[in-house]
């Protein structure tokens, strides 16, 4: 009797031990958050979703079990049983979410992006150089760093250097061939008008031309604080002194000014093949029309009367 007495002990302990422990989540669908170290016991109870947190306790109390848990967010669905999430939590499998930074915008306004992130952590110390940062759609977890995106974008960029530099058909290095970019990016439309766009400033500059982008007038006053746009620029602010200010200075600016794409480094990279050095916008439909001569370029300015600026490239 003493063996059966035993076995039945035991499996009464063990079915005990299944009915305290096998417990479905009461909560509608949600994100448990965990920070490595933490008392995962406390983080379950505050959390609420099972009655009874035991096999939290079990965890909390086998080291083994516990530094397996990486800091992460947790997806814990509506009646998800206890053991499935412990599961979860012990093999990694956090939610992983996205941001993406679209093509143009300047790394001021990427790190700005990054810090309302409240899912990242830590600081940007040291702001990365204008136009380091490749745009693109990067995956993360509760608890990276923001810098470890920041490091991410630069990598991208140098890969996407190594890969394509070989492709390069102009005579400009690098840097030059990201701030003419970056030029495109804010200058183009689309895909169509990259090259064109580029064939124009490439012809501008091999003229000795200068290139007269309004971007980069918006850009040389963002740095001395003040917020414009296109249809807000005026012919005074054409004047600005600026090494940025390509009115008043020929040649590309010192340095990029914003994260241009891929595709603008490509077409930075190989322009169009054509005699145009001129193009306007149509700032509603985005359309761009292209001239060979002044002439031809103020006749199209005139044909566009809602283009009231005198933003034209």
């Amino acid at each position: 009797m003493k063996p059966l007495k035993s076995t039945l002990i035991l499996f009464g302990s063990l079915t005990a031990f299944i009915l305290l422990t096998y417990q479905e989540s009461k909560l509608p669908d949600h994100s448990v958050f965990f920070i490595g170290g933490d008392n995962l016991y406390d983080v379950m109870k505050q959390d609420s979703s099972f009655s009874n947190n035991f096999i939290f306790w079990i965890v909390d109390a086998l080291p083994e079990l516990k530094t397996r848990i990486k800091t992460g967010e947790y997806l814990l669905t509506h009646r998800e049983n206890a053991y499935s999430f412990v599961l979860k939590l012990l093999s990694s499998g956090f939610v992983r979410r996205k941001i993406t930074f679209r093509e143009g915008l300047t790394v001021r306004q990427i790190i700005e992006q990054l810090n309302k992130n409240s899912l990242l952590v830590g600081e940007v110390t040291k702001i990365p150089t204008e136009g380091s940062l490749m745009p693109d759609t990067y995956f993360y977890k509760f608890g990276d760093t923001r810098k470890s995106i920041i490091n991410r974008m630069q990598d991208e960029m140098h890969k996407f250097k190594k890969q394509k530099i070989k492709l390069n058909k102009t005579s400009l290095n690098w840097n030059e061939i990201v701030t003419l970019g970056s030029l495109i990016e804010l200058e183009a439309g689309n895909d169509k008008d990259r090259p064109i766009v580029s064939s124009v400033l490439h012809n501008r500059l091999k003229k000795g031309q200068p290139l007269e982008c309004c971007p980069t007038i918006i850009y040389a006053l963002s740095i001395n604080g003040k917020t414009v746009n296109r249809t807000s620029i005026t012919y005074k602010d054409l004047f600005f002194k600026s090494s940025y200010n390509t009115y008043r200075n020929k040649g590309l600016p010192p340095t990029p000014i914003c994260c241009p794409s891929r595709a603008s480094i490509l077409a930075a990279m190989n322009p169009a093949e054509t005699k145009y050095y001129y193009y306007i916008s149509n700032l509603y439909t985005k359309e761009t029309f292209y001239s060979e001569t002044f002439q031809q370029h103020v006749k199209k300015k005139i044909m566009l009367k809602n283009v009231k600026k005198p933003c034209a490239g």
